[in-house]
């Protein structure tokens, strides 16, 4: 009977012992679905940062396209500047008249101040780019 005795409190400690492990892995079991909320919470917000980098990279691709079609408008307008001064020298010469003369002045003042704002435009899309 003894050794019946002994053989039911291993068995019985045995048990405890599986209870125990069992519990643990049902803690264990918690924390990891715990852990998997959380990284399926962090894989959304990386989605988020992914779809907000790809707009920043679309809004920068069209800024670039902005400003590069700004500085070809400018240097148009440069040329044509040099064009009306080279055309007008042609033209009239050394004895030029009063009247074309102020007109060319005017046109020139004219595309000067258009080319300032177009510089001034470029420069405030840079600084709001951050490319200054």
């Amino acid at each position: 009977m003894q050794k019946e005795d002994q053989i039911i409190g291993m068995l019985e400690q045995i048990l405890s012992k599986q209870d125990e492990h069992s519990r643990i892995l049902g803690e264990h079991s918690e924390k990891l679905d715990e852990h998997s909320k959380k990284l399926d919470e962090h894989t959304r917000i990386l989605g988020e940062h992914s779809q907000k980098h790809d707009n920043h990279s679309t809004q920068f691709t069209e800024h670039s396209d902005i400003l590069r079609a700004l500085r070809t408008g400018q240097e148009h307008l440069k040329a044509e500047i040099d064009g009306m001064k080279i055309s007008n020298a042609r033209e009239f010469g050394t004895g030029t008249l009063k009247e074309e003369n102020n007109t060319v002045s005017i046109n020139l003042k004219l595309l000067r101040d258009e080319i300032w704002a177009n510089r001034v435009d470029i420069a405030r899309i840079k600084n709001t780019m951050g490319m200054n």
